[in-house]
């Protein structure tokens, strides 16, 4: 199948603007990002969404709420990052895209973890990393499951 061009650098950019948008909330200090979460904390949508959404640890609300905030914002690097590599890569086939969508976004979870040891109030760890990881799995699996209801070939 041969490659469309706008779809590639449509996605892409989507791509590129999701990295940006992570990096800019990694980089806010702690004090902004615990002022971020508050105000999230205090919003009729974060109540809502404490509510739907079953606890994640014992460490209370606030830190539920920043590790989905975590896995959303990786699953919509993942939507757009999937779309890309399904253009870019040969054959334009699902698993290849998926798989190679994981590799990036996780990659990239890591890049983003390490930039957070040098961030004032802010800490880098790996289980943040594999948290990404579970919203990336969701991105990915939508995107795909967004792919075959389209009817896109495999």
């Amino acid at each position: 199948m041969k490659r469309n061009r706008k779809r590639l650098v449509f996605f892409g950019c989507l791509t590129l603007c999701m990295m940006l948008v992570i990096f800019l909330f990694s980089a806010q200090d702690g004090t902004e990002s615990g002022g971020l979460s508050a105000w999230l904390m205090q919003s009729a949508f974060g109540r809502l969404l404490l509510r739907i959404l079953p606890p994640l640890s014992d460490q209370g609300m606030d830190h539920d709420l920043r590790k989905y905030a975590h896995m959303a914002e990786f699953a919509m690097l993942a939507m757009p990052a999937f779309g890309f590599f399904r253009e870019l890569l040969p054959g334009q086939r699902r698993w290849p895209a998926f798989l190679t969508g994981l590799l990036f976004c996780f990659l990239y979870a890591c890049s983003d973890e390490f930039h957070q040891l040098f961030v004032p109030g802010r800490a880098g760890m790996f289980s943040d990393v594999l948290i990404d990881t579970v919203g990336v799995l969701f991105g990915l699996t939508g995107a795909c499951a967004l792919s075959f209801l389209r009817k896109e070939p495999q």
